[in-house]
């Protein structure tokens, strides 16, 4: 499975444990240790993206809220949030990945995903946060 790939399911899975309340979490990465098109990349990318959104969703939603202009995290459609969450994760905890091609994917997804304001949305949001992570 690729990257692009790998990033889709995994802003689906974003995206279902808002929906249901964070049980779906541990229910995907049973699933996902029973897939058989994984590779150990994918495996250490998946769960280093997984676990830190886990265990630094108020870190990230706090990062999200901040960079909002003259909106409410909790008005965001759960796509467009869910595709925000998996960049600002992307860009604060995975080192190994420009933060750039974070914004990249996360426009593209919001392309296949969500209407067609939201890729200008995400880009903007997200321009704002790599500007706040890049003076911290």
């Amino acid at each position: 499975m690729n990257r692009n790939k790998m990033r889709e399911n995994i802003m689906k899975l974003i995206y279902q444990a808002d929906v249901h309340n964070n049980y779906i979490f541990s229910f995907f990465t049973d699933a996902y240790e029973l897939m058989e098109d994984t590779t150990p990349v994918n495996d250490q990318y998946f769960m280093t993206v997984v676990k830190s959104f886990i265990d630094f969703k108020t870190v990230i939603d706090n990062e999200i809220s901040e960079n909002l202009k003259k909106w409410d995290i909790d008005r965001i459609g759960k796509v467009e949030l869910a595709i925000m969450r998996l960049a600002v994760t992307e860009m604060m905890y995975l080192n190994d990945i420009p933060l750039k091609v974070s914004i990249n994917e996360a426009i593209e997804l919001a392309k296949v995903f969500a209407d067609d304001q939201a890729p200008k949305y995400i880009n903007g949001v997200l321009a704002s946060v790599l500007k706040s992570i890049e003076n911290a």
